[in-house]
């Protein structure tokens, strides 16, 4: 004789209750509290899946998607302060709970950046505003300006050439001044000029 099923132990009100926690836990939306903050959103399974807000105990949000309890696809990232106000810190694109892809980064001291990340560093194109006024236009990597540029200081200066680990580095030609008529063009190591020749404006210019 074949031992009875769990199925004929149980009430069917039992049964049936622990049918549709299950399936809560498989997907679905809830909101779901943690110690040090939590989420309201879609899940699959034990971990946030689809779309979501989390919230944690020291102010930060996001509010997008998810994969796998993972900030993946576009999303948002801000600060609650304790007066109320809220800060955006990142707007954009995310893979494996890491900045990837095309995004907008708010630093604090009023810097801004827009542009290509990858986990969770600035690499490829983006400009940056920068607090001061400057404004840099050119390639990235590891979180530096790297590559071919354009920088122009709050002065009114003009960089435009090659950069390394955020200095200028290579080849490159400097404009001084708002109307550029001064022309340095040489070879630049670590934010110094190794050698330069300087074109000076024509009389008709001056």
């Amino acid at each position: 004789m074949a031992p009875p099923h769990v199925t004929d132990l149980l009430p069917r009100s039992v049964i049936d209750g622990m049918s549709r926690r299950a399936s809560g836990f498989s997907s679905g939306v809830r909101c779901q509290r943690y110690p040090c903050g939590r989420y309201q959103g879609k899940w699959l399974g034990l971990q946030p899946h689809g779309f979501g807000v989390k919230q944690t105990s020291s102010g930060l949000v996001y509010e997008g998607h998810w994969q796998r309890g993972q900030r993946h696809g576009t999303g948002t990232l801000r600060r609650k302060e304790p007066d109320g106000r809220t800060e955006r810190i990142y707007v954009g694109q995310w893979r494996a709970d890491k900045r990837c892809g095309e995004g907008k980064q708010f630093f604090p001291d009023g810097s801004v950046y827009f542009g290509q990340w990858v986990a969770d560093q600035r690499s490829g194109e983006g400009i940056l505003w920068q607090a001061d006024g400057g404004i840099y236009v050119g390639e990235w990597l590891l979180d530096k300006m790297h590559g071919k540029g354009l920088l122009i200081t709050a002065t009114g200066n003009r960089y435009v050439g090659q950069f390394e680990g955020g200095c200028k580095s290579g080849s490159g030609v400097f404009y001084h001044g708002t109307n550029g008529q001064r022309a340095q063009r040489g070879f630049w190591s670590k934010d110094i000029c190794i050698t330069s020749l300087l074109s000076l404006p024509t009389e008709g210019n001056i």
